[in-house]
């Protein structure tokens, strides 16, 4: 039996929801303001701190001015946290004496404390902004800190460090690829590449260990490395990878022995050509067209009339262009007795219509 309920107990029930509801109506309107001062903040501090850094910039860290309004500014958290992204932001845009304003500015306002606290945080992206911001500065007794962080479970946070690692040592501090477990994105294998300026002693790096790592994103890795610096040396670990099981290591492999060639190089990958994938054979004959070795000519025709798949007969006709066969496919094209695909393929080759 349903117990009956009194019109008073119904009341009571009324007014409670409507209570709960007004109290949720309140908190999103001052969760909203709240949101809305941040924003107004953000945007006048912005201002301020923008201003703050041009004149540092301009005058010159000599210059010296009692700034009573900025400095009581700077006793509020969320405006050293915005100070502290906006110096980082200018600091990658510009170099030389502005950049050496802009961690002057750093160091004068004691943000590096900010930085730090950044690190003993819980939330990920507040210790990968730490190291960020602690790497934009140049704050060299961090990277102890940094190796410590390696491990982190949070990748957005490993990946901070492997770059602020990388940004302080250099080639040195690739390192940590020789047991790494997780995979290198491309952005991440960019970043890297771009922040070593140069290797002085080969031995600082472990190329063999790396080329046979199981980890493919490091093998990937390495042969950009190796190519951007021309380690020659490795020429022949390099071909050995020809034998490798992942496609995405074979491209870079043919683009590495591309970048190394040597008289026998084009031989080599004429050799492996057969056994190879299409996106690997397709990857042979844009090293080719880059190469305009001629001894390629009959192994291109071969690949022209008798390869079963379309997009190799297409690349192996523009090939030939670039060794200067535009003449031979014009005449085939011409020949009747050559098939209409044929024509097609050599015409498109040639940019010319068929008539």
């Amino acid at each position: 039996m349903f117990q009956k309920i009194t019109l008073h107990e119904l009341v009571l029930a009324i007014i409670i929801v409507f209570v709960l509801v007004l109290l949720l109506i309140i908190a999103v309107l001052f969760y909203s303001f709240y949101k809305y001062r941040v924003l107004s903040n953000r945007q006048v501090w912005t201002q301020i701190i923008e201003n703050k850094i041009t004149e540092s910039i301009v005058l010159g860290q000599n210059f010296v001015e009692n700034d009573e309004s900025f400095d009581m500014h700077l006793r509020e958290p969320a405006f050293r946290s915005v100070f502290l992204d906006l110096l980082v932001a200018s600091e990658r845009k510009f170099s030389g004496v502005a950049r050496e304003e802009i961690t002057h500015l750093f160091y004068k306002f004691s943000l590096e404390d900010e930085a730090w606290r950044n690190l003993i945080k819980k939330k990920a992206y507040h210790i990968a902004g730490g190291i960020q911001e602690l790497t934009a500065m140049r704050v060299l007794r961090a990277l102890p800190t940094f190796t410590s962080l390696l491990e982190h479970r949070e990748k957005q946070v490993y990946l901070e460090a492997q770059y602020g690692i990388v940004s302080f040592k250099g080639a040195e501090g690739l390192s940590f690829l020789d047991n790494l477990k997780h995979p290198l994105s491309e952005w991440q294998q960019l970043r890297l590449l771009n922040s070593i300026i140069d290797i002085p002693d080969p031995q600082i790096v472990n190329i063999t260990l790396w080329l046979r790592s199981e980890n493919t994103s490091v093998v990937i890795f390495t042969l950009r490395l190796m190519r951007k610096f021309q380690m020659l040396s490795y020429y022949n670990e390099v071909l050995e990878l020809l034998a490798h099981n992942d496609t995405a290591v074979k491209l870079q492999v043919v683009r590495t022995l591309e970048a190394f060639e040597n008289n026998n190089t084009m031989e080599q990958l004429v050799s492996a050509f057969p056994e190879e994938t299409l996106a690997v054979q397709i990857e042979i004959l844009k090293a080719m067209k880059v190469s305009k070795s001629l001894e390629c000519d009959a192994f291109l025709k071969k690949q022209l009339w008798e390869h079963p798949a379309v997009a190799i007969k297409i690349w192996s006709a523009e090939v030939l262009v670039s060794l200067g066969e535009r003449q031979y496919l014009r005449d085939m094209a011409l020949d009747e007795n050559t098939p209409d695909e044929f024509k097609h393929i050599i015409n498109h080759a040639l940019q010319e219509k068929v008539c």
